[in-house]
């Protein structure tokens, strides 16, 4: 399996991930045990608010991201030398339904060295788009890699 470090990230670049389709029981279950609020729980509640309908919690739509960031960190060619992530700006421009398919994208926006060895640091934007093109989820993150060991 092949290590992306820091050195190999170009500012500007675009990673795709794969494709989800939003399951109704597991957004349910999850919306239900850990954001029961009625926009999310309760269809007739929900469809008298603004959106018209239940909609994923933005817990759940940060889960997805998760797991389809995998997609692009972390796959059976290639692992990112991943150190940890922080200072996230989060954005939920559009609502999550049951039966969208979300599709993950990052991007790299600028990287510079830090001022302790053996690592890097760099700003992402990651995207989660639905079947019609809308942003339903972005985050800007600065996030803490390795470097290329011997590039010390």
């Amino acid at each position: 399996m092949r290590m992306v470090y820091f050195e190999d990230l170009e500012v500007g670049a675009d990673y795709m991930g794969p494709e989800c389709l939003v399951d109704e029981k597991e957004m349910l279950e999850y919306n239900r045990r850990n954001d029961p609020w009625p926009i999310h729980v309760d269809e007739a509640a929900a469809l008298q608010a603004p959106f018209g309908g239940v909609i994923a919690s933005g817990g759940f739509t940060i889960t997805l991201s998760y797991r389809l960031s995998h997609g692009v960190y972390n796959t059976p060619d290639a692992q990112w030398a991943f150190l940890g992530g922080f200072d996230w700006r989060v954005k939920f421009p559009a609502p999550v339904r049951a039966g969208d398919a979300l599709r993950y994208r990052l991007t790299v926006l600028s990287k510079k060295s830090s001022s302790k060895p053996g690592r890097g640091v760099a700003t992402i934007r990651s995207r989660l788009t639905n079947q019609r093109g809308e942003v339903v989820l972005e985050v800007e993150a600065v996030i803490l890699m390795a470097t290329r060991p011997g590039d010390l």
